[in-house]
């Protein structure tokens, strides 16, 4: 069915605010490579984006709402794939793909996730992302019927998502120095053997306890 002229108004005023918001996010995101965070202003961004500062008000509270929003684009980007419904269709081979897939999102959005993870210098941004990924991983050991933990998740599961988010920070910080699947063969193993072995180092002595 042809679409009549208010439906069409209504498409072309939505188009005109996807396009007008995007503007806003590339220039902000563009803005803060180039300066760093705090001496981003709303005025630095309407100009660069090159829209009124009512326009920006009508969306944004503050330069502060507008990375809140940012934020939760970044989330809702990484969309997860369905986990394994028991622990016999998960694998290390999975684990790579997952994580690759993760990676390739990030590439081909690098500014935007720059501006989060590497550029905000916003500690509370970070740990948003870190409260994310923690549930994740939460809903994902649920999900699989993972056996009894060696170390309290409590423990584990905030360390992990800590030293996963430090490892994407890195790999944006960086230029992304390696690919997206040779990275997310690099982060299992780290995951999966350890730095200890990684680094190159022998397996502990039979016997020994490193506690």
């Amino acid at each position: 069915m042809a679409q009549g002229p208010a439906a069409r108004r209504g498409a072309a005023k939505d188009l005109r605010v996807v396009r007008t918001l995007k503007a806003i996010q590339d220039a902000f995101t563009s803005l803060v490579s180039e300066r760093g965070f705090d001496a981003v202003t709303v005025r630095a961004v309407t100009e660069r984006a090159m829209v009124n500062r009512a326009t920006f008000y009508r969306h944004f509270r503050d330069k502060n709402d507008l990375v809140r929003w940012i934020v939760d684009r970044v989330l809702a980007d990484l969309a997860w794939r369905p986990v394994p419904s028991n622990q016999l269709e998960f694998s290390i081979e999975a684990v790579v793909d997952h994580i690759e897939a993760v990676l390739r999102r990030m590439a081909a959005h690098s500014d935007l996730f720059r501006t989060v993870l590497v550029l905000g210098d916003c500690q509370r941004l970070t740990l948003k992302f870190q409260r994310f990924v923690e549930e994740i991983i939460e809903h994902r050991l649920q999900a699989i019927g993972a056996s009894e933990p060696l170390i309290p998740r409590a423990v584990v599961i905030p360390i992990v998502s800590r030293w996963g988010v430090t490892f994407l920070s890195w790999w944006l910080a960086e230029g992304m120095p390696y690919p997206p699947r040779e990275t997310a063969v690099y982060m299992v193993k780290l995951l999966v053997v350890g730095p200890y072995r990684c680094l190159g180092l022998e397996p502990l002595a039979e016997g020994v306890d490193p506690s």
